[in-house]
């Protein structure tokens, strides 16, 4: 009798996605560092809040109602200031298990690009391996394009807003010198 021994090499699987955003990249930093305010722009979250006193930094938490129902929590587990931060989902929707999202801000000339990487596990084994493979993947990468989409939208809008609402430059000429 033979006994086959499946032994998990790396249970962990990894998405990355990137996305430009046409405004300088401390637009999006602004935007970003309000970790609380996610609802504003993220389509499937209905509500967002800071939970505690932190408001930024290592150990910030925030609390989210995703639309499907859930409650999502997550506590910053690394901070930079300007350049992005490292989180983890303190429950990650089962199956998934130790979610970890770390978002990474560069300047691309005037432009913005954001990197989202989201790590997870999966439990349930072989079937859970299934499973992910089948939809949780999908799921999650579908999830990511969509925040990455609704924070481009959100801060190019705001910010042509902005920009419109300066006063006009003068295009008159200069009065004579005496």
């Amino acid at each position: 009798m033979r006994l086959i021994t499946l032994i998990p090499v790396n249970n962990m699987r990894k998405l990355v996605d990137r996305i430009v955003i046409e405004v300088p990249k401390q637009a999006v930093w602004d935007v970003m560092a309000d970790f609380g305010s996610t609802a504003p722009w993220a389509p499937g979250m209905r509500q967002s809040s800071l939970k505690g006193e932190k408001k930024t930094g290592v150990g910030t938490q925030r609390v989210l109602q995703h639309v499907w129902g859930f409650r999502i929590e997550e506590i910053v587990t690394e901070w930079v200031d300007g350049a992005g931060y490292s989180f983890e989902l303190v429950k990650a929707p089962y199956p998934m298990r130790d979610v970890c999202e770390t978002w990474v801000l560069r300047s691309d000339g005037d432009h913005a690009l954001l990197t989202i990487a989201v790590s997870y596990g999966m439990r349930l084994g072989l079937m859970g391996g299934l499973l992910d493979d089948l939809l949780v993947k999908f799921l999650v990468a579908r999830e990511i394009r969509r925040g990455m989409f609704g924070l481009k939208h959100f801060i190019e809008k705001q910010f042509a807003k902005n920009r419109s609402n300066l006063p006009p430059v003068s295009h008159a000429p200069d009065p004579p010198l005496d």
